[in-house]
């Protein structure tokens, strides 16, 4: 495969053909205006009165002076072709620094760029000297390498803490069924029960997994089924209908109007029952739940509002990262798998919409999942 020219290298030889097209063209018609004033003064004859002496010196005839002025012309023009051929040769040397210089800080972004890996994702080029077209590349390239960083450290830490929330329901169940075998008098009921243990530690971690490849497919934007018109107050009704329980003894207020919205049916159901669920499990004995589906000008708004312990401002931002459940009080006593809003803020995005959280002063949450109409 033939090594094409490097850019130093076309950018000098673009000004060297630039330079010597130029001085062509300029020489092309510097000679033809002088050839043409001669030709135009050859033509010029001079009148002698008969029976005048003339004192002055002999006139030249003509063809003389045509062949004076052709060998100059032709010296001039070779002269200048001459010249032409230096200049060309210096716009050589020239061409080659000025573009050198031109092209420095695109050889220091690229000197940089090559050092920084996997391990050195803090490091930026940050370029300086003018703020010209090279340096808003370099600035961009630092930007990228910002959003890169946080999503390797996030993936990074989602990957370790993932693999302590699968770890512990699967030590759980091994550790009861480890009892259990070995106990030679162990009977029916105690395996039995050993054998519930290792089932529930089992479902947590399917759940885990179950939540994991949704919020996967929902933040890599891959479709989980087609865009269809969803019915929200379905949805909604439905997800209240699977987490309220007969016996429930929290108090729920549940409020929808039709509405319809374009989406992924299955994402959308995924999201609202996180929401749901989350606002049951995270309460207090003799809580409440208001579920709320309204009409908002930008589209539908499904509010979830719960009492509960008290949740500081500045912790409900980070409840929507992976395995974040908030304060020790919030989680004690549930079985959650600390995924829910991560997921329901990951099918927001991936539909175009929004989630909100905002505390309570006297404990609980507001959660609020916007959704577009388009």
């Amino acid at each position: 495969m033939r090594r094409s020219l490097s850019v130093r290298w076309r950018l000098t030889i673009a000004y060297t053909v630039i330079v010597a097209v130029s001085g062509a063209v300029l020489l092309t018609l510097v000679y033809g205006l002088v050839t043409g004033g001669e030709v135009r003064s050859g033509s010029v004859t001079t009148e002698l009165t008969p029976g005048v002496d003339d004192d002055g010196p002999p006139p030249v005839p003509p063809e003389l002076r045509d062949d004076e002025r052709t060998d100059g012309s032709g010296e001039l023009l070779q002269s200048s072709w001459l010249a032409l051929a230096f200049v060309t040769v210096v716009s050589v040397g020239i061409g080659w620094v000025v573009a050198g210089r031109l092209l420095a800080p695109v050889h220091t972004i690229t000197a940089r760029a090559q050092r920084i890996s996997a391990d050195s994702l803090d490091e930026r080029i940050a370029l300086g000297g003018p703020r010209d077209e090279l340096r808003a590349l370099a600035d961009t390239f630092d930007a990228l390498l910002g959003r890169v960083q946080a999503t390797v450290t996030s993936e990074r830490r989602l990957v370790a803490t993932m693999s302590h929330e699968l770890r512990t329901p699967l030590a759980n169940q091994q550790a009861a069924l480890d009892v259990a075998l070995d106990d030679p008098a162990a009977d029916a009921d105690e395996l039995r029960a050993a054998a519930t243990t290792a089932l529930e530690q089992s479902r947590r971690a399917a759940r885990t997994i179950d939540a994991l490849l949704v919020l996967a497919r929902a933040q890599s934007g891959e479709a989980v089924g087609p865009a269809v018109p969803v019915d929200l107050c379905a949805v909604v009704a439905d997800a209240v209908e699977q987490v309220r329980k007969p016996d429930d003894i929290l108090a729920w207020e549940v409020r929808l109007v039709p509405m319809t919205v374009p989406g992924e049916p299955d994402l959308l159901a995924r999201a609202v029952a996180n929401l749901v669920d989350n606002a049951a499990h995270h309460n207090v004995p003799g809580g409440r739940v208001a579920v709320t589906l309204s009409a908002e000008p930008g589209g539908p708004r499904v509010t979830v509002e719960n009492t509960g312990p008290l949740v500081p401002p500045d912790a409900a931002a980070d409840l929507v990262l992976p395995f974040r459940r908030g304060a020790p009080d919030r989680t004690a006593a549930v079985s959650g798998v600390g995924l829910g809003l991560t997921v329901v803020r990951a099918v927001a995005d991936h539909h175009g919409g929004a989630l909100v959280l905002t505390p309570r002063p006297d404990g609980g949450l507001v959660a609020e999942l916007s959704l577009p109409t388009q």
